[in-house]
């Protein structure tokens, strides 16, 4: 008895003999953003079906249902919730059961038939904590793979939502080189009758078929972009294009911006944040590790029992202490590693913070410069459509060139372009900066992959 209090107290001081670095994931943000933002409607998780565009709303429901990521991170939720089951059997008894029957025949003895059965029980005491803190670990990671599901569907909003405005946008531009080859088309035709009065040299004629040329070139470059938009868009949603032709068919130009209020207050964003928390939960996780290699290093204690069954019955009961007295140091090892890796959980919960607060602020910005610009194109365009009204009219009463009109209608044409690639930029914006600042996610179900 006394050689066992001994054992006992070594592998008691061996336990406590491993140096630990305290892990520390405090991270300090700033008061407020670097560029205050305009108050708006609150964040809301249905934002994109109520920005009046259906067509989206379809393309976002087909995305959360067949997009291979999010159907990926739906298993993992499904593969981290049966780990923390398997941790929480360990908590409890073990039993197992087995039974046997033979039949045999001699010629001494004749046919003779035997049955046995056998019950096993064993049980580790939990003297430590190591199956609950394993349990506990399990636990909290499986809530940060739903955090993480949260995640992608957040991203993946924002993901189609992009690709929706890109093929919009797309679309616009090509009306725009549609309408230019028109008018080109309309400018031959009327050079053609000036140059038949003698009122045009006949090399306009040339240039304004040239111009209808290149105005071909420019529809047909454009529209294979926009086909291609379609595809892209295509394959993040994760059906044939077929699925989507007939949403993309319906409607038309930009969704329209719905503004939302962001909290002044980065700490208030970080709550809402499914990385952030994720990161959280992962280095709570990553403690209760920790406590599961520390407790490691100390006895364990199980109680093993079994009764038979069969000719003669039979029975035993009584516990088993196994002390890690020699293992080579793997287990104070596994105690490091497991320091090592709740120091970088720390760490990565920091990054996560930093790059969070950082994100919001950079979409900050770029939206107030996308507003700025849009602001300057509208003022672009209607400068630029003056200026070509009063060449075509000199034109048409012969005091300008072909190639003055010419080039003031190209520069009313790249302004119109111009302004629709900052409506998209805006509406870009306001997507970033929906998905920076979480997306109004809500703690969703996943969905069981079929």
């Amino acid at each position: 008895m006394k050689t066992v209090l001994v054992l006992l107290g070594a592998c008691a001081l061996a336990g406590c003999s491993v140096p630990l670095i305290r892990p520390d994931a405090t991270q300090a943000v700033a008061g407020q953003y670097a560029t205050m933002q305009q108050g708006g409607a609150a964040l809301d998780v249905d934002r994109w079906s109520r920005i009046g565009d259906p067509q989206l709303t379809q393309v976002l429901a087909l995305s959360r249902v067949h997009n291979a990521d999010l159907r990926s991170a739906a298993a993992s939720v499904m593969s981290a919730r049966a780990q923390a089951g398997q941790s929480r059997a360990d908590l409890y008894p073990r039993v197992t059961g087995t039974a046997s029957a033979t039949a045999s025949e001699t010629e001494i003895e004749g046919r003779s038939d035997s049955s046995s059965a056998l019950l096993e029980a064993s049980w580790e005491i939990d003297l430590f904590g190591k199956f609950r803190n394993s349990a506990c670990a399990a636990n909290v990671r499986a809530r940060a793979e739903e955090l993480s599901y949260a995640g992608s569907y957040v991203s993946l909003a924002a993901e189609v939502a992009n690709g929706y405005v890109d093929y919009r946008a797309c679309k616009l531009a090509e009306a725009e080189y549609r309408n230019a080859l028109a008018s080109q088309q309309e400018t031959v035709t009327a050079t053609r009758s000036l140059v038949n009065a003698g009122l045009s040299a006949s090399a306009d004629l040339s240039l304004a078929r040239a111009n209808v040329a290149n105005a071909e070139i420019n529809l047909t470059s454009q529209r294979a972009d926009c086909k291609v938009a379609a595809q892209s868009l295509t394959r993040v949603v994760g059906v044939f294009r077929g699925q989507i032709g007939a949403a993309l068919g319906k409607g038309g130009g930009l969704p329209a911006a719905k503004t939302f209020r962001v909290a002044s207050v980065p700490a208030d964003m970080l709550r809402q944040r499914p990385d952030v928390i994720e990161a959280e939960k992962r280095f709570a996780a990553a403690l209760l590790d920790l406590k599961v290699a520390r407790a490691n290093l100390y006895p364990s204690l199980t109680l093993d029992g079994s009764v038979t069954a069969s000719g003669s019955s039979s029975w035993s009961f009584g516990p088993a202490l196994s002390l890690p007295i020699l293992d080579g140091g793997a287990s104070r090892a596994a105690v490091r590693v497991s320091n090592a890796d709740a120091l970088i959980a720390a760490q990565t919960y920091r990054s996560t913070v930093l790059t969070a607060v950082s994100e919001v602020d950079g979409a900050l910005t770029r939206l107030a410069a996308a507003r700025a610009n849009l602001s300057s194109a509208e003022s672009l365009v209607q400068q630029y459509k003056s200026y070509f009204n009063a060449i075509d009219e000199d034109w048409r009463a012969g005091g300008a060139s072909l190639l003055d009109r010419e080039d003031a209608r190209r520069q009313v044409q790249s302004a119109r372009i111009t302004r629709i690639s900052q409506r998209k930029a805006m509406l870009v914006q306001w997507i970033t900066l929906y998905n920076a600042v979480g997306g109004g996610w809500v703690p969703p179900t996943p969905a069981v992959p079929s």
